[in-house]
């Protein structure tokens, strides 16, 4: 039994649970170079909310790592949704810096219905 009760009752899978179904089976050294090649993509560095201490704290793909750690805590515009790594891995969510990765919003999301 699946904690949604049924396979049936089960939300359809989209790109973002395909990608990370992926992820999951690859090996570390894999995973470490896709991460890799996320970041080059990723462009948190540029987004108005970003500060000097998120940049000084190599903080960066927030829709992956989740919020920041300490140092953003105003939301002052959000890159998410022109992002190239929101095209790619399927996200549907923004503001990741502030509100935790694509996982942790979806989870939140699901406990709202």
């Amino acid at each position: 039994m699946t904690p949604f009760g049924t396979k049936e009752e089960m939300p359809p899978e989209d790109m973002y649970v395909k990608m990370q179904k992926q992820m999951v089976a690859m090996p570390l050294d894999q995973i470490m170079k896709k991460v890799s090649e996320l970041k080059t993509m990723c462009i948190c560095p540029q987004c108005p909310t970003n500060n000097e201490c998120a940049k000084n704290a190599k903080e960066t793909l927030f829709c992956s790592t989740g919020r920041s750690f300490h140092c953003i805590t105003e939301n002052k515009g959000c890159l998410c949704p022109t992002c190239p790594v929101a095209n790619q891995m399927g996200l549907k969510y923004q503001s990741f810096c502030l509100m935790g990765n694509e996982k942790a919003q979806r989870f939140d999301a699901m406990l709202k219905m």
